[in-house]
Order: C-alpha cells, then sequence, then structure tokens
C-alpha cells in the first residue's frame, strides 16, 4: 500500500479504477455483483454467505484448510470454526456411521 501522500501505481492493486485507484468493495457490490444475484433471486446474499459457502465447499471437496484459510486471509482457526458450515449430506452420513457403530 503507498504510504500517505504518495500516488498509487495502478500496477499495484489487483483491481484498479479507471482513474488508477483502488476500487471500493461497495462500488464493485453495487455495480457488478449485485445486479447479477438480483437476476437470480439471491439479492440476500453478501459477502459474508460467499465466505462461507467457499470455505464449506472447499471442504467438502477436501481442499487443504489451510489454503482456504489462506485464500479467506484468517488464520486456520476462524477459517475452520466461522466460516466453514458442515454440509446436510455429511451430517447425515457422520449420523449413519455412528448408528452403525452403536447397532454392532
Amino acid at each position: 500500500m503507498a504510504a500517505i501522500g504518495c500516488r498509487y501505481e495502478a500496477a499495484g492493486f489487483v483491481f484498479a479504477s479507471k482513474n488508477k485507484t483502488p476500487l471500493a468493495k461497495e462500488n464493485v457490490w453495487r455495480r457488478n455483483i449485485l445486479p447479477r444475484l438480483s437476476k437470480i433471486r439471491l439479492e440476500w446474499a453478501n459477502f459474508q454467505v460467499m465466505r462461507r459457502t467457499h470455505a464449506s465447499i472447499m471442504k467438502e471437496l477436501g481442499v487443504d484448510p489451510k489454503w482456504v484459510a489462506d485464500q479467506l486471509g484468517h488464520s486456520l482457526d476462524v477459517s475452520q470454526n466461522v466460516y466453514t458450515q458442515v454440509s446436510v449430506k455429511q451430517r447425515l452420513e457422520a449420523v449413519q456411521q455412528l448408528e452403525t457403530a452403536l447397532v454392532m
């Protein structure tokens, strides 16, 4: 990040505006993401929903949890205990495994 009073270098940003300044997430959300979500009736979704979905799907796919935490910009603890949700399918499988263990 540039120091206060320095000019921004557009090449230093992943997403730079036409004015070579960083894009504000609120503007990207309002102009680009929300209209697409509204078309498919998901306007209620927000960044947190998307982060949880990303973390949860990656867990279900068996992706290394440390890599997912790095992608989310959090520690492994926060990634696993705050963002990752266990799918209904995985919960059902766990209950069925428990049931099988208890019946035997």
